[in-house]
């Protein structure tokens, strides 16, 4: 038998879980929109029974699909990015293949007032102009950790909106700091940043605050030569998240033959991953990579009048943008693996988080352009019980 599926039994038995159902959703035909994007065929599928090679690349399939692991409880993601519409909000939530539960939505008005919105009808949502990443990032997210609670970080898009945040502003931090106890937050993803983020000296100290109440946070390493820490002409440093040590930057792998023409580069750093070898100033590390050069994300919400449910189209989407979310859904995997295995909401220090991606990842040692490679997913949940039943 192989051994994938002697694991997978192993941990059903061990969890008491039952392997889930098919969900059968007919595909929907869209035409393309002109952007790196093409339709995911039969979604019910690829994404829904994490068929696609997005998700078996990693043994993701068998933990949510084959084992039914969905988020406990006690698992909130803050996911920083730009808009959310009330109509993603709803198919982020409805959404028949994958669906988290957004439990709030945090912005800034034009006052400077910080602002929290827990109704995906409220009015105030509907000034907004653009809201197309976010809604692409949390939807990765959905896939893997089904179910889980997030919390939307709204930021004003370069200054064209009529409210959120700007880049970077120590009120994001402060608030996330505040309510991390009450609001259970364990981990933070950002795949959205520029080189002016943090512009207060007391960032740091709500960066140290966070990593010490347990949470963990990873940022995108960027796409094309973006997101570099320094210019290497002119010699300058810049505050990208991954300049800190308390940030853990995620890269792009290659899981399938998509290219960019150049020839197939599967298990190889994506073409679209944008880490800069030769740059040597600031925190340089890519720590882990994460499927990104083709995977599945929502686009156009719409109102499915036969199902009566919001939801939208998948289509594959290139980029580092959505291998960050991927890993925070692994890390949040771990998380509940650690809680089912001690049999309380007790969370696992960022140490002992880190501890098992290192134990699950494809490579035993550190490379520049690949970091530690990818995670193991059955593994990194396997390990996670087991070192929850040993706490």
């Amino acid at each position: 038998m192989n051994f994938r599926k002697v694991h997978s039994i192993f941990l059903i038995i061990l969890t008491g879980l039952a392997p889930v159902q098919s969900i059968n959703v007919s595909s929907i035909g869209v035409l393309l929109d002109g952007t790196e994007f093409t339709l995911v065929p039969n979604p019910s599928v690829k994404v829904g029974q994490l068929q696609d090679n997005a998700y078996t690349y990693t043994g993701a399939d068998i933990v949510v699909h084959d084992y039914g692991i969905t988020i406990d409880n006690y698992v909130t993601v803050v996911v920083i990015d730009t808009g959310l519409s009330d109509i993603q909000w709803k198919a982020l939530e409805q959404n028949p293949e994958a669906n988290v539960d957004i439990i709030g939505f945090l912005t800034e008005t034009s006052s400077g007032l910080v602002k929290y919105i827990t109704d995906p009808d409220d009015p105030y949502l509907d000034d907004q102009t653009v809201h197309y990443h976010g809604f692409a990032v949390i939807s990765v997210l959905a896939t893997i950790a089904r179910s889980v609670k997030v919390i939307f970080v709204d930021l004003n898009n370069f200054g064209l909106e009529p409210y959120g945040f700007e880049y970077g502003e120590d009120k994001i931090w402060e608030w996330i700091d505040f309510h991390q106890a009450s609001k259970d937050i364990d981990i933070v993803s950002w795949s959205w940043s520029i080189d002016y983020d943090f512009k207060s000296s007391t960032t740091q100290n709500y960066f140290d605050s966070l990593v010490n109440k347990g949470v963990i946070m990873i940022s995108s390493a960027g796409n094309r030569g973006n997101y570099r820490n320094t210019d290497i002409e002119e010699d300058i440093s810049y505050m990208y998240p991954q300049f800190y040590t308390d940030w853990y930057t995620i890269g792009s792998i290659d899981h399938e033959t998509r290219s960019d023409g150049s020839g197939s580069t599967k298990g190889q750093k994506s073409a679209k991953s944008s880490w800069i070898e030769s740059s040597t100033g600031g925190n340089h590390i890519v720590n882990w990579l994460a499927p990104g050069n083709g995977i599945p994300t929502l686009t156009q919400p719409y109102f499915d009048q036969t199902l009566e449910i919001y939801r939208g189209y998948w289509k594959y989407f290139c980029g580092t943008s959505g291998s960050a979310p991927y890993l925070a859904g692994i890390i949040a995997l771990i998380i509940t693996g650690y809680h089912n295995g001690i049999g309380s909401s007790t969370d696992p220090t960022v140490q002992k988080v880190v501890d098992i991606l290192q134990y699950a990842s494809s490579r035993s040692s550190f490379d520049q352009q690949m970091g530690y490679g990818y995670i193991d997913v059955y593994t990194a949940y396997g390990k996670a019980y087991m070192e929850g039943r040993l706490a």
